[in-house]
């Protein structure tokens, strides 16, 4: 049965339209509220947000329907999204909610909720929601459940970041964080700092309206010029929530979430801590990461994109680490999961200090392939398989690019666009590819 009104990372648009509309938003705070009081007994909500100028309106709509229906709501305030996770499974909350629109403009806001083991609800309790706001009557319940203003959150999930990485000691060291005037603005300052490193922050002044604008994930490579004049060790640019990083090695260089993760894997193979030498990550992950940890035995396993198919892969492997190339870090630690940007931040500079090496010579082998991606538009949809001649130009590509490159063929999700990508380390080869399938496909969508 298909989700009406979440998505596949919550309910995300423009505030106050849609399922953000303050009358919508009430009646899902309702219906949640309703949902946690059917566990029965005492329960206990964490509500938190980012900086957008909507977020304290939807919090507040959210936390009236949860105490209308007898919930305690701690009211967290600004958090990034992982620092919720965090505090819901260390204090034992029933369900968090997280008031935010991760990377997108300031004009959009969103929800999303996790249960108290930190990771986001399953499908059928996002169906039973779904169920309770389509019964909900609109009538408001006087709160019933306390609130408390919780002005320690922040503090607790630095502790407990710290207390991950005991041995972690940057003292000597200092680091450029882009905060993109977001949650992260004052949690991620203090989280380095409290490692010993020297921190110059930037973009650490959120107005309501400039999140993610020019900043973060967005704009990692305007960090080069601190970097070189500070000889920083790492350059971290972080999203509106902290749930994405990239980051700037020590020569001012760009590295992905490819790079990060091939990093990481190497590292913890090498210490036998890669369970099954097996790293999953997405399509849309660049052949070169393939390529760098082949080398050194370890496989790649590819989901489609979302990082929620990445953990639902983990969870069916054992696997203890995967991700996407946009920053999204995922690391199982016994029954602990977390996608924390900070915290992955955090573990390349462990890697960095142990191996005394700089992420440029940890990176030394890792090559980005070519990849061009071409749209082809097209009057009617119809399964790429069946769009004449086309498989046989995808057999053909295929065969000429061999183990070092991949062609990947699939409809936009939203559009009448068939995307053509080829991948490979010959880049007049990759252009001559995917000129053939786009001729191929052109031809026979005709």
């Amino acid at each position: 049965m298909e989700r009406k009104y979440f998505g596949t990372d919550g309910i995300r648009g423009p505030a106050g339209v849609g399922m953000l509309a303050p009358d919508r938003v009430a009646a899902l705070g309702r219906a949640a509220g309703a949902f946690v009081a059917d566990m029965g007994g005492a329960r206990r909500v964490l509500v938190g947000r980012d900086t957008r100028e909507s977020g304290p309106w939807i919090a507040r709509l959210l936390a009236d329907g949860f105490r209308g229906a007898g919930v305690a709501v701690s009211d967290g305030g600004i958090l990034t999204t992982p620092a919720i996770q965090w505090l819901a499974r260390e204090e034992r909350f029933d369900l968090a909610v997280v008031v935010s629109a991760s990377h997108n403009p300031a004009a959009d806001n969103g929800i999303k909720f996790f249960g108290g083991d930190g990771r986001k609800l399953p499908d059928e309790s996002e169906l039973r929601i779904e169920e309770l706001i389509d019964a909900d009557d609109g009538v408001v319940v006087p709160p019933r459940g306390n609130l408390l203003k919780d002005d320690g959150a922040a503090h607790r999930y630095v502790d407990g970041m710290r207390r991950r990485l005991p041995n972690l000691d940057l003292t000597g060291k200092t680091i450029v964080l882009d905060c993109a005037h977001g949650a992260a603005t004052e949690i991620g300052p203090e989280l380095l700092r409290r490692f010993g490193a020297e921190v110059v922050v930037r973009h650490a002044s959120p107005d309501g309206r400039n999140i993610n604008e020019n900043a973060g994930v967005f704009a990692v490579k305007a960090m080069a010029p601190d970097v070189a004049a500070r000889k920083a060790c790492l350059g971290i640019a972080l999203d509106g929530d902290a749930d994405r990083v990239l980051l700037l090695d020590e020569q001012g260089v760009e590295r992905d979430g490819d790079a990060i993760l091939g990093v990481l894997a190497r590292d913890l193979h090498a210490r036998n801590g890669l369970a099954g030498a097996r790293l999953i990550t997405t399509v849309m992950s660049n052949f070169g990461l393939k390529h760098f940890l082949r080398a050194v035995g370890i496989a790649v396993e590819v989901t489609p994109v979302g990082d929620r198919y990445v953990a639902q892969r983990m969870a069916t492997t054992g696997t203890v680490l995967g991700g996407e190339q946009s920053g999204h870090i995922i690391f199982r630690e016994g029954d602990v999961w977390s996608g924390d940007g900070l915290y992955a931040a955090l573990r390349i500079l462990d890697v960095i200090m142990r191996r005394r090496l700089p992420l440029s010579a940890l990176l030394e082998g890792f090559e980005t392939f070519p990849q061009i991606l071409e749209n082809v538009h097209a009057k009617v949809r119809i399964p790429s398989e069946e769009i004449p001649g086309l498989q046989a130009a995808i057999e053909k590509a295929q065969a000429l690019l061999g183990d070092d490159g991949r062609v990947f063929i699939r409809w936009s999700g939203t559009e009448a666009l068939l995307r053509v990508m080829v991948e490979g380390r010959d880049r007049p080869l990759v252009e001559r590819l995917v000129a053939d399938l786009v001729a191929a496909a052109r031809a026979g969508l005709a």
